[in-house]
């Protein structure tokens, strides 16, 4: 049954939900058809997740809340599917002590896939988008944007997920000895992705990793933020030499602070029960570009406050454990990886997207697996 999960784990990010709704609509019962059936044959563990229970039990209690609370009952329980998953596949990675590596070696070949989808997209790709997008009479901006400067996003919809989902990969790679195979094409990609979100997640993910393992020095230091600030500002003078105005950085900030605005409008109308689940809806997006506000303005006060506190333990987690225990490596890694998803969701919504968000919670599984097993 383990290598079922290792294949289900290995394709989620192939199918991008927006992109490829049906195939993701037969994905997701799948998955839990496994997962019960695997709770069936094994039973679930519950004796790794003691350091997040309370936060978990309460995020739980504000799904339930949220859809109860909901102006519209029915499109929330059809988005609590996506939530059940996560949870239960992190209880249950979280379990697997003895396959930490390989579920990492998974997550690692399926980024290193993703990475060559990327390459293909920028060599050949977009001719054939443009094709396709031509043949349909299909025109969006922000589809033409990417098109127009090269910005790769292949196998999901936007370069920031895609840019999102490379800077949480990366800092797995570093458990590995032959992580140089992981890194270039990694990094490679994430650069085409031009995301300044992204590239500043990657860098301070790395930079952490650097830090929880005491393997820096000034020097180390100052020579990582001089190359991430350069490339921050290289990226940003080629995003900046574009001639329409929809194609600038300072377009895309403008309608991250009116998309803000406009969340904070709801959380204002609505602080303590929230909107409900999957009822985010504002001009001109289906998402608020930050993920902390959609979850404060879906569910409520009680949604925001659990899940800070979710994030709170897992990083208190890995700071109790990494001094005693013997994967202090693996555990810097995946305490990076899973900042470096919290960093980048305070510009975008991953967090929404299950193709990205559900290897953060197997990340979190991991982290905990890895916790108990070298204490």
């Amino acid at each position: 049954m383990t290598l079922v999960l290792l294949i289900l784990i290995f394709i989620r990010p192939l199918i991008a939900s927006l992109a490829f709704p049906v195939l993701n609509a037969i994905y997701s019962p799948l998955l839990l058809l496994f997962l019960a059936a695997w709770i069936i044959v094994y039973g679930l563990k519950t004796e790794a997740i003691r350091p997040i229970q309370y936060p978990l039990f309460l995020f739980i209690l504000a799904l339930l809340v949220s859809v109860l609370s909901s102006q519209n009952i029915g499109l929330s329980i059809s988005c609590l599917d996506k939530y059940a998953l996560a949870i239960l596949i992190m209880v249950i990675v979280s379990s697997l002590k003895k396959e930490t590596d390989t579920i990492i070696s998974c997550l690692l070949f399926t980024s290193f896939l993703v990475s060559c989808l990327a390459f293909y997209q920028y060599i050949f790709g977009f001719q054939r988008v443009l094709t396709y997008m031509a043949k349909n009479n299909i025109y969006d901006p922000f589809s033409w944007e990417y098109i127009a400067q090269r910005r790769v996003f292949f196998p999901f919809v936007t370069p920031n997920t895609l840019a999102g989902y490379l800077s949480m990969m990366l800092p797995l790679a570093l458990t590995k000895r032959n992580r140089f195979i992981f890194i270039l094409p990694l990094t490679l990609a994430l650069l085409l992705t031009r995301s300044l979100g992204g590239i500043s997640s990657a860098a301070a993910a790395i930079l952490l990793y650097f830090c929880l393992t005491k393997k820096f020095n000034a020097k180390i230091i100052a020579g990582m933020a001089a190359l991430a600030i350069g490339t921050i500002l290289v990226v940003l003078a080629i995003r900046s030499s574009a001639v329409k105005t929809h194609f600038q950085p300072a377009f895309s900030a403008v309608m991250r602070i009116n998309y803000w605005r406009e969340t904070l409008r709801i959380i204002w109308a609505h602080p303590l029960l929230g909107i409900g689940l999957g009822n985010f809806n504002i001009a001109y997006s289906r998402f608020s570009h930050n993920s902390y506000l959609q979850i404060w303005a879906e569910m409520g006060i009680l949604g925001i406050v659990s899940f800070l506190w979710i994030v709170w333990s897992f990083g208190l987690c890995a700071l109790k454990n990494i001094k005693k225990s013997r994967n202090n490596i693996a555990i810097a890694c995946l305490a990076a990886a899973g900042a470096s998803f919290c960093l980048h969701n305070f510009l975008d919504f991953s967090f929404f997207l299950p193709e990205v968000s559900l290897l953060w919670w197997i990340i979190c599984g991991l982290l905990l697996a890895v916790n108990t097993a070298g204490a």
